[in-house]
């Protein structure tokens, strides 16, 4: 394998700089590829210092978002470092040689495997959401809600991660935090759609790969910590303004995807505004905090 670990970076250049400096000398790595995501302070006077053989520096003539910041690490490490395998890692991340060395022997035993990831655990060691099930329109809209989010949370995702087992689980999707993927595959599905800003790459990767026929695995004997959300503060910091940017990849999700009629588009906005409504109730009146 040539594993190249892909590292996006927007206004955070000292957290990216903690994780390189952490996994920079693993042997099961080739390269490092940090990108640079049209950072609007320094960033890239700290991050050229880490440049070297093994660390590459590129730059975004602007920011796209996510999927399209890692679109461009993705490709440079498959085209021109000829990379077998990419490891998607956000800088807020701290993962073990041994866990990515487990996720690497996955695809030695798992045929059409293109995506192996570990559990994903918190700044405290708990358990997080780890994996999504892909579901149709009415159970994602569920999913949405704050309420029915919680009263329907048993019909909304398998959760493998907290059932108690052993080995790997087969899921939909997986956390886009840290991942350890077939970069061939990711090349065949089309990478991540770039019509997406930030939140559901993640599900709309998974269904890509699925409709193309590969796997996703989550090992469950396997974890790494995830500092959530510093990354995405750096650039979104009201939450009225992250739900917004949410609804809108939805739609997107919802309509290129799931194919939804005028119709149900129609329903669909009325029930994400009035979530609108009630996130800027909850947050401006009555002072709650995410």
């Amino acid at each position: 394998m040539n594993i190249i670990c892909i590292i996006l970076n927007y206004n955070d250049a000292v957290t990216t700089r903690s994780l390189v400096t952490a996994i920079k000398d693993y042997q099961c790595l080739d390269t490092i590829v940090i990108v640079d995501n049209h950072s609007t302070d320094d960033s890239l006077t700290l991050l050229k210092e880490l440049q070297s053989e093994t660390v590459h520096l590129l730059t975004s003539p602007f920011n796209g978002g996510y999927g399209s910041g890692n679109n461009i690490g993705i490709r440079y490490a498959y085209h021109t470092l000829r990379a077998t395998h990419v490891l998607v890692a956000n800088p807020d991340v701290k993962v073990s040689e041994a866990c990515i060395i487990a996720m690497s022997e996955a695809f030695e035993k798992v045929e059409n495997l293109a995506i192996a990831a570990a559990v994903t655990k918190d700044r405290t060691g708990s358990v997080a959401l780890s994996s999504w099930r892909l579901n149709g329109l009415l159970l994602d809209l569920l999913d949405t809600g704050l309420i029915t989010r919680r009263l329907f949370a048993r019909f909304l995702n398998d959760r493998p991660e907290i059932m108690g087992k052993k080995g790997l689980a087969f899921v939909d999707a997986v956390l886009g935090s840290l991942f350890l993927a077939d970069a061939k595959a990711l090349v065949e599905c089309g990478l991540y759609d770039e019509k997406v800003f930030l939140y559901y790459e993640e599900k709309i990767l998974g269904y890509k790969l699925k409709e193309k026929g590969y796997r996703t695995a989550l090992l469950l004997d396997e974890s790494y910590l995830h500092l959530h959300s510093v990354s995405i503060n750096k650039s979104v910091a009201s939450i009225l303004k992250k739900q917004a940017i949410l609804h809108e990849s939805k739609l997107h999700y919802y309509k290129a995807y799931l194919k939804i009629n005028p119709l149900e588009e129609m329903c669909v906005r009325a029930f994400l505004g009035f979530l609108m409504m009630e996130i800027w109730f909850l947050t401006k009146i009555v002072g709650l905090s995410w």
